[in-house]
């Protein structure tokens, strides 16, 4: 008896579901690192004029500044200046009407300045995309500035309103790690210091990795810092193949084991003849059109498939 078997259409079939994980890293220098994956931040800054010649005192984490702001203004401010946050286009004079930009816009809630560059320094993380899977999940984003000692030329943050130079200090009563309040996400696409009145510092683009520090004074900061505890959760599809392998019982009663052979003919031995005789099944491979093996179910224990019996076998495969 053949031990192949052509599944029904209805037989198989693909079910998804979404997979979510959390995610934390940590660091102080170009990279953070995560696993194989590593995320990697980048300082903009605005310059004055149409032309850019690239010098070396514009390059920050091995990008350079000037580029970097030109960027994300072109992906996701483009034309939405506005502190108003009502300007969706370009006004175009020959055609009379605004040239249309997709800004990405995480929610159909926009208030004022949601999008807006409010000055010309800004601080860029990316997230690798393995990372956050089809996007960072709204209202997981946590971004906790590292507080350590800077020179005395640098400013140095200890609360959302408060600022002084010099090297270390950490009063308690400040925030997370003694320094800047932690920065959430707001779940419409607006990062937040929380529980602080100075509200928006910049914007997340969840289906980007794309984390953008706005606010001047918190740019600032990170631009001289570079170190912050960042954490978030990715949302992952994963769909499940489902094979409903059906076997009659009037199927599969026979071993297929070259151990139940005999002489120089090939003949069944007498212990796998009889009507005692009970197969055990250990797998069910998955075969394509061209009889090649694509796949290979393992049961957990040998399962007997006794004469009078049907059976299913479900077969479950993650992609």
């Amino acid at each position: 008896m053949s031990a192949w078997k052509k599944l029904n259409q209805q037989d198989a079939f693909v079910t998804s579901y979404v997979a979510k994980k959390s995610h934390r890293v940590s660091g102080s220098t170009g990279y953070f690192y995560s696993d194989d994956n590593s995320l990697k931040y980048y300082a903009a800054e605005r310059l004055e004029g149409n032309i850019y010649y690239p010098t070396g005192s514009d390059l920050f984490s091995g990008s350079y500044k000037p580029l970097v702001h030109r960027s994300i203004e072109q992906l996701y401010y483009r034309s939405y200046q506005s502190s108003s946050g009502t300007i969706t286009g370009s006004f175009a004079e020959d055609s009379g009407s605004y040239n249309s930009y997709d800004h990405y816009l995480e929610s159909s809630f926009s208030d004022s300045g949601s999008r807006f560059l409010s000055g010309a320094l800004a601080m860029v993380y990316c997230i690798p995309q393995k990372s956050f899977g089809t996007h960072i999940e709204p209202n997981t984003f946590r971004f906790h500035p590292f507080q350590i000692g800077l020179s005395s030329q640098q400013v140095y943050i200890l609360s959302q309103n408060d600022y002084v130079s010099g090297s270390y200090f950490a009063p308690t009563s400040f925030g997370y790690y003694g320094g800047l309040d932690p920065i959430v996400d707001d779940g419409e696409g607006n990062l937040m210091i929380s529980e602080s009145s100075r509200n928006r510092v910049g914007n997340i683009i969840y289906s980007h990795g794309q984390i953008i520090l706005t606010d001047q004074d918190v740019a600032q900061f990170m631009i001289a810092s570079q170190s912050a505890d960042i954490s978030w959760k990715s949302n992952q599809p994963i769909y499940t193949y489902n094979y409903d392998c059906k076997i009659s019982d009037d199927e599969f009663n026979f071993t297929q084991n070259p151990s139940a052979l005999t002489g120089s003919d090939n003949r069944m031995r007498d212990n796998v003849t009889g009507s005692a005789f009970v197969p055990y099944i250990t797998s069910v491979g998955l075969y394509n059109d061209a009889q090649e093996l694509i796949a290979v179910g393992k049961l957990g224990q040998p399962l007997p498939k006794p004469a009078n019996t049907e059976l299913t076998i479900k077969i479950k495969l993650d992609i």
